[in-house]
């Protein structure tokens, strides 16, 4: 037997993330400013593997309700509030957004689901004793002139799972327990991991360390092959590219209503092109605890009228499409909008979209009032579009919802905006983009 421990949770961060590491970043040099890549929405995006041109509009929201509430369910800020820390990664259940990389020499076409809330990456590995199905090939190391495991008693392993053990092998075993009972087990090892830059250049990132999963049993799908991280931590994604990216990467998902059947996607940037700056943007105190990141909230205002105060952190959520807010605040919020809004209402489409309007059937948001979310510093501005979700036809519904103890700024609050994230300094900034540009 090898090295296995299991990858816990940690409450915060009181290390840095750059602490001296044996990864090289390299075939960057084309590219000294960083890179971009696609980010792909599931449902939305025609070279999604879960794309269905079969599939209606309301099909695709019901979908993405369903993946909002099951996140929502497990991340419950519950177990915050009693300092009862579980000591498994969050949920394996799909968020709504996917990275296509290849990995090893020669290299394997993987689709890995997209994690802010998660810091290890790993992806299901030939000959697999006790695996999910899985769509495409999977990876097998032996084909790979690049493939290595990590060994036990090497300082990687030390820092990706966080403790020292030398077994009879020497190789380096990882284990992810998720709360909602999925797992994913087996070697800690590094190879070639390469992405497809919006240059048309290939960008590499040489020893990447993840997981080659021989035993992973779960809510997991077919069109996907794993998951890829980037939270705070040895094993993220964003850690390994060390000072070549310098702990940045920005986000900007577009908007689908309109570009149902568009092969157009969201761009993820790292480096100094995931630089957020310029008029209009914003920034704040990041935090990352609990395996996510979290921003101090101050309150909430409904065109000019401020709701009453709160001081709380609410996490920033790259896998949730609703935004939930503690029952009180969402209460407050509602009574606002209903005052604000003179359309006429819709019924409800079911428990989580509560407040409807038939809008005009031109699709225009008129009479609607901007929401602004007060971080701790920081102002971002919600227009009609970050807050209504067109549910059906000219039925638009309010894009918030009361949560159990659990306070998320959802993805669909941040499309038309590039969102930027700088674990070195822990900020966050905001900047209004037309994301269809970018």
């Amino acid at each position: 037997m090898g090295r296995f421990i299991s990858l816990v949770i940690l409450l915060s961060v009181l290390y840095s993330p750059f602490q001296s590491t044996t990864y090289s970043l390299t075939e960057l040099n084309s590219e000294p400013n960083g890179f971009t890549t696609d980010l792909i929405h599931r449902d939305y995006s025609v070279i999604s593997p879960f794309y269905d041109s079969s599939s209606s509009y309301r099909d695709r929201v019901t979908k993405a309700l369903q993946r909002s509430k099951i996140r929502a369910d497990y991340f419950s800020l519950s177990s915050f509030a009693s300092g009862n820390i579980p000591s498994a990664d969050m949920i394996a259940t799909s968020g709504d957004y996917l990275m296509k990389i290849r990995l090893g020499t020669p290299t394997v076409n993987l689709n890995l689901n997209f994690d802010t809330g998660s810091v290890f990456t790993w992806t299901q590995c030939a000959p697999c004793k006790n695996c999910f199905p899985q769509n495409m090939p999977l990876f097998t190391p032996k084909l790979s002139s690049t493939y290595k495991t990590v060994a036990a008693n090497s300082k990687t392993c030390y820092s990706i799972v966080e403790a020292q053990s030398v077994a009879r092998d020497n190789t380096c075993r990882y284990s992810v327990d998720y709360l909602d009972k999925s797992y994913s087990r087996g070697i800690v090892s590094s190879d070639t991991l390469t992405l497809n830059s919006t240059t048309g250049l290939p960008t590499s990132l040489r020893n990447f360390v993840f997981g080659c999963g021989y035993n992973n049993q779960g809510i997991y799908e077919r069109s996907t092959c794993g998951i890829i991280g980037l939270g705070i931590g040895e094993g993220s994604f964003v850690t390994q590219m060390g000072p070549t990216v310098g702990g940045k990467f920005s986000y900007c998902m577009i908007s689908h209503d309109h570009h149902l059947n568009t092969s157009k996607s969201s761009k993820i940037h790292f480096g100094k092109k995931a630089a957020v700056s310029g008029p209009g943007s914003v920034s704040t105190r990041l935090y990352f605890y609990e395996n996510a990141y979290f921003l101090s909230l101050k309150g909430i205002s409904v065109g000019t009228r401020k709701l009453d105060s709160f001081d709380g952190k609410i996490a920033v959520d790259s896998g949730a499409t609703l935004t939930y807010l503690p029952k009180k605040m969402y209460n407050s919020l509602q009574a606002a909008i209903k005052k604000e809004i003179k359309l006429k209402a819709a019924e409800p489409v079911d428990k989580l979209l509560r407040v409807c309007y038939e809008f005009p059937s031109d699709g225009k948001m008129r009479g609607i009032p901007v929401i602004t979310f007060h971080f701790g510093g920081a102002d971002v501005k919600l227009s009609p579009l970050n807050t209504f979700i067109r549910a059906y036809d000219n039925v638009y519904c309010l894009g918030f919802v009361p949560g159990d103890d659990v306070a998320i700024f959802g993805n669909f609050a941040q499309i038309n905006f590039l969102v930027g994230y700088d674990i070195k300094k822990m900020i966050i900034s905001f900047k209004p983009t037309d994301c269809s540009k970018q």
